[in-house]
């Protein structure tokens, strides 16, 4: 079944003259992990990063339901977001894509396996997962592979732009109303050189390992570009004319947005 979003992109006529599909994977067996860590040996960093690489990353997806690992480091851009940041929230970002009926059972799985990797001595003292959130995606993704899309970079960039709400369950279905049926569909159809893929996810609960307050919601931007700068500077314009078109949402209340660089995808063999 289509999704509103895109239905209203074939509607408005907004992605005219370019191709876009929609990632037909059942919403409620699709979860995302999002994993912030830092080394505490920075001194050691080609270590870590080929423990991450080449040890964590292949054990995590042994765990049944994941199927997709891809690391990004933070960028620094000016106005959007600093160095201080990064020292405090982890230089890295780990996202897992997982495929389950039963996100409860495979996040006991996911623990286990963690605790196997300790006892077994395939975990590294130097790691410190500053923030561990599991989100269960709303909606089918927008892909959008030949929409603007930038030739001669090979730069994967994911921008997670992280909305705080709600105070009661109408500001969150007028909210959510406004993402589905006019920013999605604004955004994707404002031609933003190098936008690929749209995902929105909502954070799921789990209080024996949630000890943080997070943003409710998250939407996942991945980019095809020369550099974090570029994709800043284009959602902001986009966003700065939605704005003066009188397009966007009250409750639209950003809180702690990240760039990354992506530095590894693997996909479960």
């Amino acid at each position: 079944m289509i999704n509103r979003v895109a239905l209203l992109l074939l509607l408005s006529g907004c992605l005219a003259g370019s191709a876009w599909a929609e990632d037909t994977t059942p919403v409620a067996g699709h979860w995302l992990m999002l994993v912030a860590t830092k080394n505490l040996d920075p001194t050691h960093e080609a270590e870590f990063n080929h423990w991450y690489d080449d040890i964590d990353i292949p054990d995590v997806l042994k765990v049944p339901g994941y199927k997709r690992a891809r690391r990004g480091v933070r960028q620094t851009v000016t106005g959007f977001s600093a160095a201080n940041q990064e020292a405090a929230d982890g230089r890295y970002v780990a996202l897992y894509d997982i495929e389950t009926p039963n996100m409860d059972r495979t996040i006991i799985d996911m623990l286990m396996a963690a605790k196997k990797m300790d006892m077994t001595g395939r975990s590294i003292e130097a790691l410190k997962v500053t923030e561990r959130v599991y989100f269960r995606r709303l909606g089918g993704a927008v892909l959008v592979p030949n929409a603007a899309h930038k030739s001669g970079s090979g730069n994967t960039y994911l921008y997670l732009e992280r909305v705080a709400c709600c105070r009661d369950e109408a500001t969150e279905l007028a909210l959510n109303d406004w993402y589905d049926n006019t920013h999605i569909p604004d955004i994707v159809g404002a031609g933003i050189e190098g936008l690929t893929r749209v995902e929105r996810f909502e954070v799921y609960r789990v209080a024996m390992i949630e000890t943080l307050q997070v943003p409710r919601f998250l939407a996942l931007y991945e980019f095809n570009a020369d550099s974090a700068d570029e994709v800043v500077a284009a959602m902001r314009r986009v966003n700065e004319r939605l704005k003066k078109a009188d397009r966007m949402s009250d409750w639209f209340v950003e809180s702690n947005d990240v760039i990354l660089k992506q530095i590894k995808d693997v996909r479960r063999q």
